[in-house]
């Protein structure tokens, strides 16, 4: 599949090779999603969790290229972190990362919006 559309080669990379696609069973697992309705597009991001850190991370989407971009870098990005560590991550981070353009900036909120929402849910 060729890049027509002319994304940047880290979003066109990760759409094309996502490792970290699916859903995470049982125990000490968090979920969150955030969509876009203009865009039609959805982003969820599942963490295992284990002694203050993500054990695991795997993300869902459905959206454009850049969507999927974003919920693999997201994805990857937070496993192996410290909890505490990931209010650090932002809209900028991502944008800057995956080299998104104004135009799909929407799909960076979608990503932040994520992991705040995930804060949320486990902030002591």
């Amino acid at each position: 599949m060729e890049n027509v559309f002319g994304y940047s080669a880290e979003v066109w990379r990760r759409f094309r090779e996502p490792v970290h696609a699916g859903r995470l069973e049982g125990a000490g697992v968090v979920a969150a999603q955030a969509g876009s309705a203009a865009a039609h597009a959805v982003l969820r991001v599942e963490l295992r969790l284990e002694a203050g850190a993500v054990r695991d991370a795997r993300f869902g989407a459905y959206g454009c290229p850049t969507t999927i971009a974003v919920g693999e870098w997201l994805a990857s990005r937070l496993q192996g972190r410290a909890v505490a560590a990931l209010d650090a991550i932002s809209v900028a981070e991502i944008r800057a990362a995956l080299e998104i353009p104004d135009d799909r900036a929407h799909c960076a909120l979608m990503g932040e919006d994520v992991v705040r929402q995930l804060l949320e849910q486990v902030a002591p």
